[in-house]
């Protein structure tokens, strides 16, 4: 009989997540009796966020269980203790926390449950102590380790753990490009890997984009648009096509930088765009596209809003995943221009 077949992962998931405000509780009224110099150190809000991070740690050990990866949960605990350490909290206070979890869940989980949570708790206490031996991560490497924490929230279904990993970035200098670059869309591409692998179910993987919608939702009132303005635009997707948060990027960057716009989202009919656009009378369109299935829609949007705006046809630009994998959908109905990628599109547009 297999480790795996010896306890059920969502009960153990779910007796985790019944027990983890009592738990958090139980783990800081713990640490504060054995490190009293953190009364007079924190106080009674460092008792808050004591409390607030033992449920942090339990949560994302909930949804590496449950996504069956002591990685996920390594890189949540080294980015932790990175994320402390920068607040003057030494990484073994991290790793006593996860002792005292899993001294706590003793009680509380059957035999096989315990040895498969220690595994998991091993391997973020190993990855606390390579954050506390010096090892920096800056720039590109450390928010690749924010991609990581955050890929591991959005698909243990963290929504508010995923934000703060986000906004701890931005706090220590990460641009807003950065984020929905480097963490939010490495984020999606590696959970279509996992997708297509099999590794993830659909419900999960619409989970994980939710939450990541929900992420760029909640930074977008900080980017904080300059003027004057650029000019007017308007970014749509084209009937069918049901991929909006790359759009939804574009859109809130291309605001930050200073452009007027109009985003209207995914899946339109024909008919609404061109009334926007023949309203607003934008300098450019942007027209999304990720599925190739969904390019004979962008061609007669094309070919529409030529046909009825004539010499005030704006400029077209086309991104998308469909665009790269279609090279001569251009050549056929250009003139238009494609851009693959959100720098490439601050840059040129």
């Amino acid at each position: 009989m297999t480790r795996e077949s010896n306890y059920n992962r969502f009960e153990l998931v779910q007796k985790l997540l019944r027990v983890k405000q009592s738990a958090a509780e139980a783990m800081t009224e713990e640490f504060f009796r054995i490190h009293p110099e953190w009364v007079a150190r924190f106080g009674a809000r460092g008792r808050q966020f004591c409390t607030a991070d033992a449920c942090y740690h339990i949560e994302f050990l909930a949804g590496a269980l449950q996504a069956g990866s002591p990685e996920a949960f390594g890189d949540y605990a080294r980015w932790t203790a990175r994320m402390l350490g920068a607040r003057g909290i030494d990484a073994h206070s991290v790793e006593e926390n996860l002792d005292q979890l899993g001294k706590h869940m003793a009680g509380l989980l059957l035999p096989s449950e315990q040895e498969e949570v220690m595994k998991f708790l091993s391997v973020g206490r190993q990855e606390c102590g390579a954050q506390g031996s010096g090892l920096e991560e800056t720039g590109e490497e450390g928010l690749s380790l924010t991609m990581r924490a955050f890929l591991g929230a959005v698909l243990g279904g963290q929504r508010q753990a995923a934000l703060t990993i986000v906004e701890e970035a931005l706090r220590n200098g990460a641009r807003h490009v950065d984020i929905y670059v480097d963490v939010i869309t490495e984020a999606l591409h590696r959970m279509g890997s996992l997708w297509e692998q099999n590794k993830i179910s659909v419900a999960e993987e619409h989970m994980a984009t939710a939450i990541a919608q929900y992420v760029v939702a909640m930074i977008y009132p900080r980017m904080i648009p300059p003027t004057p303005m650029r000019g007017k635009m308007v970014v749509t997707g084209v009937c069918g096509e049901l991929h909006q948060i790359g759009s939804n990027m574009v859109a809130d960057a291309m605001e930050a930088a200073g452009w007027d716009v109009r985003f209207l989202g995914s899946n339109l009919p024909e008919r609404s765009v061109l009334e926007t656009v023949e309203e607003f009378s934008p300098d450019t369109l942007c027209i999304s596209t990720t599925l190739v299935s969904n390019l004979p829609a962008a061609a007669e949007l094309i070919r529409s809003i030529r046909g009825r705006l004539g010499e005030r046809t704006p400029r077209i630009i086309l991104g998308g995943a469909a665009y790269g994998l279609s090279p001569r959908f251009v050549e056929e109905n250009g003139p238009a221009e494609t851009i693959l990628d959100l720098r490439q599109a601050l840059a040129t547009i």
